[in-house]
Order: C-alpha cells, then sequence, then structure tokens
C-alpha cells in the first residue's frame, strides 16, 4: 500500500467541510507522511459554497454528475480515485480523523476492508432508534451473507481498490454501504473492525432518515444475497 484516496460526498456542508480537510491534512502531516494520499470532496448538487471552501483548502474537488444522493456521489467520486486504497468519510466532522491510521494499520497486514465501529467506539449521535436499527441491520446482514459484524453501516471504511473496481455499482443512497461490505465478501477479501468514535454532527442538516434509509439498507442486504453469481464486471485492478 503506497497511496490512498479519502472520498468525501458532500451536500451542503460549507460549515464543516473545512475543518473535515483541515484534520486530515494534519493527520497526514503527522502519522502518514510515508504515503501519497489524495483527498477527493464530491459536490453532490450543493447550492451553498462547499466546493469553494474545499478547493480553497487544497482539496480536489469534482462535481457529482450523476442524480444527487449519496451512494452516487461516492461512486463519482471512487471512479475518480487514485490511490491502492480508498478511504471514505463523511463531511460534517462526525468521522475522526484521528482514527485513520487504525482504519489503515489492518490494510497493510493483509486485510481487504475495515470499518471504524461505533459499537466499539461509541457514538454521541445515536438515539435508541438509531441503535437499535443499526444493530438489527447489521445482524440481518450478517444473517444473510455469513459475515457478522458490529457496525456494518458506519461511512467511515477503507478498503482496497478492487473491491469498488471490480463489480458493477448501483446503489444510489446510503445502501451502499451493504453493496461494498457484500462484494468484499465475495471476493473473499478479509473484513477488520476497529474502534472509532463518532463525534455529533458539528453543522448543517442530517441527509440520513432512520426509516427510509433503514428500508434501503434491508432490501440492498436482501438483494444482494439472492444474487446467485459472484463473477467480477469489471476486470480488477492490481494494488500494492
Amino acid at each position: 500500500m503506497n497511496s490512498i484516496s479519502v472520498v468525501i460526498p458532500a451536500m451542503n456542508e460549507e460549515t464543516t467541510i473545512g475543518d473535515v480537510i483541515a484534520g486530515l491534512k494534519q493527520m497526514i502531516r503527522l502519522e502518514l507522511r510515508e504515503l501519497l494520499v489524495e483527498i477527493i470532496v464530491v459536490d453532490d448538487h450543493s447550492w451553498d459554497s462547499t466546493a469553494q471552501v474545499a478547493t480553497s483548502l487544497g482539496a480536489t474537488v469534482v462535481a457529482n454528475q450523476y442524480s444527487r444522493g449519496k451512494g452516487n456521489a461516492l461512486r463519482y467520486g471512487f471512479e475518480r480515485a487514485s490511490g491502492d486504497v480508498i478511504v471514505m468519510m463523511d463531511a460534517d466532522c462526525s468521522h475522526r480523523p484521528e482514527d485513520l491510521p487504525a482504519l489503515l494499520h489492518p490494510l497493510k497486514n493483509g486485510a481487504g476492508m475495515v470499518i471504524g465501529s461505533r459499537i466499539l467506539g461509541g457514538s454521541d449521535e445515536y438515539t435508541k432508534l438509531r441503535a437499535f436499527g443499526n444493530i438489527f441491520l447489521t445482524y440481518v446482514f450478517g444473517v444473510l451473507h455469513g459475515r457478522y459484524l458490529s457496525d456494518a453501516l458506519n461511512g467511515y471504511k477503507a478498503f482496497r481498490r478492487d473491491i469498488f473496481f471490480a463489480y458493477e455499482y448501483t446503489s444510489s443512497d446510503f445502501e451502499i454501504e451493504i453493496e461494498l461490505l457484500a462484494n468484499a465478501v465475495r471476493s473473499g477479501h478479509n473484513i477488520v473492525e476497529v474502534p472509532s468514535h463518532e463525534r455529533k454532527r458539528a453543522g448543517g442538516i442530517p441527509k440520513s432518515r432512520v426509516v427510509k434509509h433503514g428500508l434501503k439498507f434491508l432490501f440492498r442486504a436482501i438483494k444482494e444475497a439472492r444474487k446467485n453469481s459472484y463473477k467480477p464486471s469489471r476486470a480488477i485492478t492490481n494494488v500494492g
């Protein structure tokens, strides 16, 4: 692993995106100097100054050319990522840049995907309903796919690029979390979880809705489990 791409989907996050980028850059200087790191902010049809703030801080900013939605924005950003490893994180300051070295460490030892687990690290955002939904849907994923985890739904993940580039992705929203996990399982990659503490959103408006997106997670988990062919639909890109 010589290079990483940090992909951050952002819709109307002008109040937080600057702190996310600044925190990442500080962590790169302190802990990840041996790696080539690119920060890609995907402007997901914002009408505020998200793109301008991110550009002014040196991030690579691309405008999502697909329809609005976290899954579409991530797919657009992943397609433009050059790193051996892709990291996805949120633009609202809920994911801590200081947890990034812990996410990358298992990949150096052969893991294919690493998840920052809020069950292991705690969350300032969890309500009882969100916590129950996460535990339930994570359990359902385990039953359907034979890989039991503590926090399948957290958007703070690091994974080898072939997990994305070897498959055709169709998720338009938050359910891309399930699609990525299912393809990691299909690829035979080892999935590791590390503690990661989720902070409260530092500004802006939450995009996730418990019932709406919970149902999307559930339907995607079932859909992926019903697929009878695990053959990659794209050529696998070699990674270091």
